[in-house]
């Protein structure tokens, strides 16, 4: 054998021991390239609008260039720009947004009809290589905000980041037992986590030395490697013969077979699918909240009171996922122990209020950090719920059923801006922190459907099911084999006894 051959072999070998984590390594690598995409296009069209206002693109350290201090009631002309700057950046997030709420859905359809489920991680993490091309296009010609928006509709158009969150929650779920379940998608929202933090911190440092140019050509090499992974070495998963998509219409129409199954996803005829729906809007609401706070703390942080530079904005944000994204990983193992999925959302979202009000009311810069504390549950909800709308839906119908999921997100990742930072742009004059006191008056909608989840869990109707659970026969009711030996006696016994005659003097001698 040539050394070729046995160096082929190795990697082959070395492929199939890490093949079940591949799809975590190309999630790291697109979320990586995507939450860099985000300061730096938001600090890209803020700089260049500043120039266009013909202002120092510096950042300033006091309110009072914003409002100068000889008339209190007239905005000064940084607060104009900075207004403006987040209208552009609303419309940019809305023109990637709109086009994945369709995207999503018609990936989520043709990966159940056709099986091949990897269309849901190669067509965005495509779709992010070549926003992130374009933008490097525009760098090396001029600025052009039609160019931008062109940039955000193609990724729209790829499914975005949605379309890859319901093909890696697809895998995650699917490679491991039910049990396991809910820490395999802590591990996935821990990676996502660790690459906003680390994405972050490169973004911030990289653009303050060396501009917009070269991260952005990172963002390119990490987008390619996710594209590689998920189209070349991802496997597909293989579902069970016996629970095989049974789903067949020879209507003729390719719409109508590919689309009209996930029609039975909103006829909610059993408790189970109320829970699903349940989960799912409780999953939204929750991402409405999470996704505007995400897209206005960075406007928040480097407008007035604070002023901050760059990289201790990408500093400060990396900090707080990345104790996040620990606790996330960490917590589920052992509060599983002890606590339901639901008990474990409501941890989350009571971080969530308690962080959120911390940064809203506080103005010492110090004390603002430790918000990072109260913070370290906030992404909790995140697997625990993705978790729960899981187990109620059968194997075939995932991809579908992951993509209404996160066509709903989708939904989120242009209406959350558009509330939150026209919100802030309206109250940026009175009191900047007021757009996190209404996200914590939000976070009632999770709850109040969680509360639901909950509902259902502890009024859940008693079935009587024959040789399950813990009973005498079974000695706890944990071995099968056991009970699958003892059935045919059983059977046989029950037909003996079929046979034989009642005898009325041989029961009464019993009792007796």
């Amino acid at each position: 054998m040539s050394r070729i051959q046995r160096l082929n072999d190795w990697v082959m070998d070395v492929i199939d021991t890490i093949q079940p984590y591949l799809v975590e390594v190309a999630y790291f690598t697109f979320f990586l390239s995507r939450h860099m995409t985000l300061p730096l296009f938001q600090e890209y069209v803020q700089s260049e609008i500043y120039k266009q206002h013909g202002l120092n693109n510096t950042v300033v350290d006091h309110e009072e260039i914003y409002f100068p201090p000889e008339d209190e009631n007239k905005p000064g002309p940084y607060y104009e720009a900075h207004k403006e700057s987040i209208l552009a950046v609303l419309g940019l997030q809305m023109a990637e947004g709109l086009p994945s709420v369709v995207t999503v859905i018609i990936l989520g359809a043709l990966s159940d009809r056709s099986g091949k489920r990897k269309m849901l991680l190669w067509v965005p993490a495509f779709g992010s290589l070549l926003y992130s091309l374009i933008y490097i296009l525009i760098l090396y010609t001029s600025w052009t905000i039609d160019g931008l928006f062109m940039a955000s509709a193609l990724r729209g158009l790829s499914g975005s980041m949605t379309a890859f969150y319901a093909g890696g929650t697809f895998f995650a779920i699917n490679s491991v037992e039910p049990e396991k379940r809910a820490w395999r998608l802590a591990l996935q929202e821990f990676l996502n986590g660790a690459a906003y933090a680390i994405a972050n911190i490169m973004a911030g440092f990289w653009v303050k030395d060396w501009g917009f140019l070269q991260p952005f050509w990172f963002t390119v090499i990490c987008s390619a490697i996710a594209f590689l992974i998920s189209f070349f070495l991802v496997k597909e998963v293989k579902i069970p013969e016996n629970i095989q998509n049974t789903r067949n219409y020879t209507s003729e129409n390719c719409c109508i077979d590919t689309f009209k199954p996930m029609g039975k996803f909103f006829r909610c005829t059993n408790r189970k699918m109320v829970k699903v729906w349940l989960a799912i809007l409780a999953f939204q609401t929750y991402a409405i909240v999470h996704i505007g706070q995400i897209n206005t703390l960075v406007l928040y942080l480097r407008g007035p009171p604070y002023g901050w530079p760059t990289a201790r904005i990408g500093m400060f944000l990396s900090v707080i996922m990345a104790v996040a994204a620990i606790g996330t990983v960490s917590t589920p193992p052992v509060l599983k122990l002890i606590l339901s999925d639901t008990s474990i959302t409501f941890a989350g979202l009571f971080s969530k209020a308690i962080g959120t009000l911390w940064v809203a009311v506080v103005k010492n810069e110090t004390v603002l950090y430790f918000s990072i504390l109260l913070l370290v549950l906030e992404l909790l909800p995140f697997p625990m719920l993705r978790s729960i709308v899981a187990n109620g839906i059968d194997t075939p119908d995932q991809g579908s059923l992951f993509a209404l999921m996160h066509c709903g997100e989708s939904i989120s990742y242009f209406l959350a801006p558009l509330m939150f930072q026209a919100m802030y742009a309206g109250t940026l004059h009175y009191f900047a922190g007021f757009v996190f006191v209404i996200s914590v008056l939000f976070l009632i909608l999770p709850v109040a459907f969680t509360i639901g989840i909950r509902y259902l869990d502890l009024n859940q109707p008693s079935e009587y099911e024959p040789m399950d659970g813990d009973t005498e026969m079974t000695g706890g009711g944990g071995d099968q084999s056991l009970e699958s030996e003892q059935q045919p006696a059983l059977q046989d016994s029950i037909q003996q006894s079929e046979q034989q005659p009642i005898s009325i003097i041989s029961a009464t001698e019993q009792r007796v």
